[in-house]
């Protein structure tokens, strides 16, 4: 049985918001840069977790300084982090998250952006001193689980691969009583995760916009409002599906958590006119991939606790 500590992480930096302190048999933490990724990739694995009555963090590295944000949603916000914020704390109340762990960096934008040069962005902070933060938040709450993106970020996001490389050392680090021995004087024990995974996805849909952008005589290298979306390397970076959660029963949960994310395009698809039944079936699961212990073959796992 693993609590939520009465642990001040404010020495490593991190800006926790509780919602849920109540002890709780097994945890995930996942560890994404910036508010929404949470939702928009992995909602309804959270929810379902959640419901079984696992204890889920989410360490969150920046406040999504950098999204774009239609002018009139800033009103009554003193600018987009606070925004974005607000919308991570609803979509956290909304999946029933145990808490969120701000990381205190900043938007590195896009690559190729002014703001990848910023002091303060994320992929200009050490990769040490980002996975000591998430070896402390390891060592605190004691998850069996991890989750992050792979070495690609999903789509070539710069804070994507940063969390990538950071939770990688830290998911190492955390069982070493060796690093970060500070941590250890301070009361955090060593505690090694046994499982760590990337969220993946099949890339049919993905081979089929290809060809659609290739038949519209466009570059599939450079698509998005910035043409800095590259679909070939997407297909090429896409890990393969080892696991599959079925999360379609958790389908009000996730929509919700996804609503909250307006600023960034959250919301029913297609204005809520699609029925359920179908919603269900398009979010009725989620696919990742194991990367430790790493993948031999086999069934496809359904659960992510599996042989925890």
């Amino acid at each position: 049985m693993t609590t939520a500590p009465d642990l001040d992480f404010a020495p490593y930096g991190i800006d926790t918001l509780w919602l849920d302190r109540a002890p709780k048999p097994r945890t995930i933490l996942i560890a994404y840069p910036h508010p929404d990724d949470e939702s928009f990739g992995n909602g309804g694995t959270i929810a379902r977790y959640v419901a079984e009555g696992a204890a889920v963090h989410y360490a969150c590295a920046t406040r999504g300084e950098c999204g774009t944000v239609d002018a009139h949603m800033l009103e009554g916000y003193a600018d987009t982090a606070a925004l974005r914020t607000a919308e991570q704390t609803c979509a956290a109340r909304a999946l029933g998250l145990a808490a969120v762990h701000f990381l205190g960096h900043r938007d590195s934008g896009m690559p190729g952006t002014a703001d990848n040069q910023h002091p303060n962005a994320f992929i200009q902070a050490p990769l040490e001193r980002v996975a000591g933060q998430l070896a402390a938040l390891i060592r605190a709450l004691r998850p069996q689980v991890v989750l992050t993106f792979n070495s690609y970020g999903g789509y070539g996001h710069p804070d994507h691969i940063h969390i990538h490389y950071a939770t990688r050392a830290a998911f190492a680090a955390a069982g070493d009583p060796a690093r970060f021995p500070e941590q250890l004087a301070g009361g955090l024990a060593p505690w090694q995760p046994q499982k760590l995974y990337y969220p993946t996805f099949s890339t049919r849909f993905v081979r089929m916009a290809v060809a659609g952008v290739r038949l519209a005589r466009r570059d599939p290298r450079r698509i998005g409002r910035n043409n800095d979306i590259d679909l070939v390397r997407i297909i090429e970076e896409t890990t393969p599906v080892t696991t599959t959660v079925a999360c379609g029963e958790h389908l009000e949960a996730n929509l919700r958590a996804r609503a909250c994310h307006r600023s960034q395009g959250g919301g029913l698809p297609f204005g809520g006119r699609v029925p359920r039944a179908l919603l269900r079936r398009f979010f009725g699961a989620e696919s990742f991939t194991r990367a430790i212990p790493a993948w031999a073959g086999g069934p496809t796992e359904r659960d992510l606790f599996e042989g925890v």
